[in-house]
């Protein structure tokens, strides 16, 4: 045991682990532990989003931080369900390159962002009547656009076709 009137003094070593203790560390966000974790190797739909080469790019990007740190659980169903989608998008288009991708009642939108980066030459609309989704990612790509919409009511159609046009033209058309 120590005499309790002994003192000593710390080390520089002491003082820079106890500064680096103090240093508030970014914490990690779910996405982050999500790509550290064994379904990534397990699961082909996580593997496929963890080696896309955009990951770098959407991992830095603050625009789609709120949506890269939700619940894990509830990221790890978002990106499962959006990579099985995309592949289905993939097998019906046979190697095609839309022109415009339309993503109905989007959510939050992760199938469209994965859609605006697999097919970066495509206009990926994406409509959602719900007014307390907040998309921000689509600030950050030019060919991602969110609209709130009720795709039953009338005239949706007729806007709907206006927003492709547009989009075909600002592409120069295509499929």
């Amino acid at each position: 045991r120590l005499c309790p009137s002994l003192r000593v003094s710390p080390t520089l070593a002491d003082a820079e682990t106890m500064a680096d203790a103090e240093t508030p560390r970014p914490r990690k966000r779910a996405v982050e532990w999500l790509l550290e974790g064994e379904s990534v190797r397990t699961n082909r739909h996580l593997a496929r989003f963890a080696a896309a080469p955009y990951l770098p790019r959407l991992l830095a990007d603050p625009a789609s931080s709120a949506l890269l740190s939700r619940s894990s659980r509830s990221l790890r169903k978002e990106i499962i369900e959006a990579y099985g989608m995309l592949e289905q998008v993939e097998a019906t288009l046979r190697g095609a390159a839309p022109a415009a991708i339309v993503d109905l009642c989007c959510g939050s939108g992760f199938l469209s962002l994965a859609l605006a980066n697999e097919f970066p030459a495509a206009a990926v609309l994406m409509f959602d009547l719900d007014t307390r989704i907040r998309v921000r990612h689509d600030a950050s790509h030019p060919n991602l656009r969110f609209e709130v919409a009720d795709i039953m009511a009338d005239g949706f159609g007729a806007r709907l076709g206006a927003l492709l046009r547009e989009a075909g033209g600002q592409r120069g058309g295509g499929p």
